[in-house]
């Protein structure tokens, strides 16, 4: 019997579009199981001090992983995963940077999902075509050992679904789920995908993008037959 499993990813802009308390009103509407998210505060000036992780785990019940990619305004900035069900599995992969460019990484968590191990790989990819470059190269091979799996990737890749980084990773194997729609997801187009293998791509029974104004980002939403 296949369960129905929605995995959602999200760039939230560091709750400073909308408080955090309308970011998880906004979670708790999509109603997704597992939720990738980017531009992520932890103890930041700006954020209050708050854990917004923590605090959006708590708000929804579910279980969560977060990941530093810099020290910012007196706290962190970075990625969190959101689980309904147990995160078995956190691995934080640091990408090579160039000077005066932002270190990335990527967020490498599995899920626990409904009794099966789902493998998630959450990035957020450099604004700057001249730092994204290399770091997707370094993502490719990350993921790349992995297809076959069982594997999503998803995030804020800061690039058009014909861009070479986007490119490179279909290339491994990966299906891009949200392809058939092509709807924006900011106001300069499609720059946020969940991407899959084929073991996963063939369980996809709806991909769509969810339009919010709590984020200069929308989300993209994949519900899968787990």
């Amino acid at each position: 019997v296949s369960n129905p499993v929605r995995v959602a990813t999200w760039n939230i802009r560091a709750a400073r579009t909308a408080p955090l308390e309308a970011i998880a009103a906004e979670l708790q509407a999509m109603q997704a199981d597992v939720l990738a998210l980017q531009e992520v505060d932890v103890q930041t000036r700006r954020g209050h001090f708050i854990d917004g992780p923590a605090v959006l785990a708590r708000s929804l019940g579910y279980h969560y992983a977060f990941a530093a990619s810099i020290k910012w305004d007196e706290g962190d900035y970075g990625l969190a995963v959101l689980s309904r069900w147990p995160i078995t599995e956190v691995r934080r992969h640091r990408l090579g940077y160039g000077e005066g460019t932002e270190p990335r990484i990527v967020l490498e968590v599995t899920v626990c999902a409904a009794g099966r191990p789902l493998h998630l790989f959450n990035h957020h990819a450099d604004g700057r075509v001249s730092s994204r470059a290399p770091a997707f190269q370094e993502v490719r091979r990350i993921v790349e050992a992995r297809v076959g799996d069982g594997i999503l990737v998803a995030g804020d890749f800061n690039e058009y679904a014909g861009e070479p980084g986007v490119r490179g990773l279909i290339d491994t194997g990966l299906v891009d789920l949200g392809a058939a729609t092509d709807v924006s997801t900011t106001s300069s187009g499609r720059i946020d995908y969940v991407l899959a293998d084929a073991s996963i791509a063939r369980l996809v029974s709806d991909a769509r993008v969810w339009r919010t104004d709590k984020s200069d980002h929308n989300a993209v939403l994949v519900d899968l037959e787990w």
